[in-house]
């Protein structure tokens, strides 16, 4: 440093260290954004294990006969639902909330007759 100051260093001095420190700011992560990022990459590391069973799941349904498919409709059915919240399908299932209201014939077909005669 007293060499710089006799000969006339100290102003490239403070300019260089002046330059470095505009180049290398220090990176400082919050805590809040180290969460947030330890948060996403678990969310991703899960979203790929349940991508795995779903598949895993619907390989063993494809296995099965009729009759066996059919017993395990509750299953099948949460299987969907997990593999669609994962893969980010939509559920817009138009016959999620029908209804069927099973008309009887019969007892029209009566009552016509009887107000026919």
């Amino acid at each position: 440093m007293s060499r710089a100051k006799r000969e006339g260093w100290t102003r490239e001095i403070q300019n260089a260290k002046a330059l470095v420190k505009r180049e290398n700011p220090a990176i400082a992560v919050t805590p809040i954004e180290a969460v947030t990022a330890t948060l996403a990459e678990r969310g991703q590391r899960h979203l790929k294990r349940m991508a795995g069973v779903s598949e895993r799941g619907v390989d063993h349904i494809e296995t099965l006969d009729g009759p066996e498919i059919l017993n395990s409709v509750d299953e099948i059915e949460k299987l969907d639902k997990v593999a669609r919240r994962t893969f980010g399908l939509k559920d817009d299932n138009p016959y999620s909330h029908f209804t069927l209201n099973v008309l009887n014939i019969n007892s029209l077909d009566d009552r016509f007759r009887t107000e026919t005669r």
